[in-house]
C-alpha cells in the first residue's frame, strides 16, 4: 500500500456479516490491502478478532474502537414480512450508523444493493432505499452491488447456478435482465472505495453498466455448470410468486424467496452514480464465465 494512504499505524477494518458471501469477499480483499480486519459477526470464532454484533440487539460499547473503516455486509434474510423487515434491518442498520457517527471511525461504507432504486415494490430494495438515506443524511457512503457473481457462487447467484443444473431450467420474467460484477471486481472495488480520500455523496452502482438478458444469464451460468444443452423453459412469474408466498406461511423452508423472485422480473432500470464509479478508477467487466 502507499505512502499516501498509510497512517502512524495499520489501518482498521471493521465488516459486519463478514462470514456471509460478499463479507468474505470484502473482509478478505480489505486484509491482503493491508488492513486489520475485524469481523462483526454473531458468532465470533475462538481466538480470533471477531466482534459479537447482532442487527436486532444493542451495541457493545467497545464495538467501533479503533476502527478506520466500517462496512457493512449484514442483512437478516431470516424476517420476511414487512414489519419484521424493518424492526431488523433498517432499525438495526439505524442503531448501528448512528452509534458509528458518533464515533471516531473516519469512513463507513453501507453495502445496499441494484433492488433498491425508486418505485420498487420490492420489500429488500425498499428497506435498503430506507438504509440508504439513513446512510446519506449521515454523511456515509452507499454502494449498490448487481448480482455478485463467480467461484464462489454465493447468494443469490448460488441459487440460480442450482436452478441452471436442473434438466429444464425455468426462466421467469421475458423481458428481465440482470446487471452483474464480478467476485474480483467487487473485491478490488471496496478497496478503492476504503482507500479514497473522498467518496461521491451518491448511491454508487457496482456493477457493469450493460444489463444481462435474463434468459442469456441462465444459459451460460448453466453451461459454466456443466450442462451447456440444458433446455430453458420460460414460465409465468405471477403463479410462481404466489406460491411462493403462499409456501412462506409454512413451517417448509423453501429454496427461493418471493421477494427474491420480485426482485429478478423487476430489475433496476439503470446503474446508479456509474460516471462516479469510473471516476474513482474502478472497472467492472462485462458479464463472463
Amino acid at each position: 500500500m502507499s505512502d499516501r494512504y498509510h497512517t502512524a499505524a495499520t489501518p482498521i477494518a471493521a465488516v459486519t456479516g463478514a462470514h456471509g458471501y460478499v463479507g468474505e469477499i470484502v473482509s478478505r480483499a480489505l486484509a491482503e490491502a493491508d488492513f486489520d480486519v475485524i469481523g462483526l459477526v454473531r458468532r465470533p470464532e475462538v481466538g480470533s478478532s471477531d466482534r459479537s454484533y447482532d442487527l436486532r440487539g444493542d451495541l457493545d460499547v467497545n464495538l467501533l474502537d479503533g476502527v478506520d473503516t466500517l462496512v457493512h455486509c449484514a442483512y437478516d434474510f431470516t424476517v420476511t414480512s414487512e414489519a419484521d423487515i424493518w424492526a431488523v434491518n433498517v432499525a438495526g442498520t439505524r442503531r448501528l450508523l448512528e452509534a458509528v457517527a458518533a464515533s471516531g471511525v473516519r469512513r463507513t461504507i453501507l453495502v445496499s444493493s441494484m433492488s433498491a432504486y425508486p418505485g420498487t415494490r420490492q420489500l429488500y430494495g425498499r428497506a435498503k432505499l430506507d438504509t440508504e438515506r439513513i446512510a446519506l443524511g449521515l454523511g456515509m457512503a452507499v454502494v449498490r452491488l448487481g448480482l455478485v457473481y463467480g467461484p464462489g457462487w454465493g447468494g443469490m447467484a448460488g441459487s440460480l447456478r442450482k436452478m441452471a443444473s436442473l434438466p429444464v431450467v425455468p426462466v421467469v420474467g421475458a423481458k428481465s435482465y440482470q446487471y452483474t460484477v464480478h467476485e474480483e471486481d467487487l473485491a478490488e472495488a471496496f478497496v478503492v472505495l476504503a482507500r479514497a480520500p473522498k467518496l461521491p455523496s451518491v448511491p454508487l452502482g457496482l456493477a457493469n453498466p450493460e444489463p444481462v438478458p435474463f434468459c442469456n444469464l441462465m444459459e451460460r451460468i448453466a453451461a459454466a455448470a456443466g450442462r451447456p444443452h440444458s433446455r430453458i423453459i420460460a414460465i409465468p412469474w405471477r403463479p410462481l410468486y404466489a406460491a411462493l408466498s403462499l409456501g412462506e406461511r409454512t413451517p417448509v423452508k423453501l429454496p427461493f424467496r418471493a421477494d427474491s423472485l420480485l426482485g429478478l422480473v423487476r430489475p433496476a432500470p439503470a446503474v446508479s452514480g456509474a460516471e462516479d464509479v469510473s471516476g474513482l478508477g474502478i472497472r467492472l467487466r462485462p458479464f463472463t464465465l
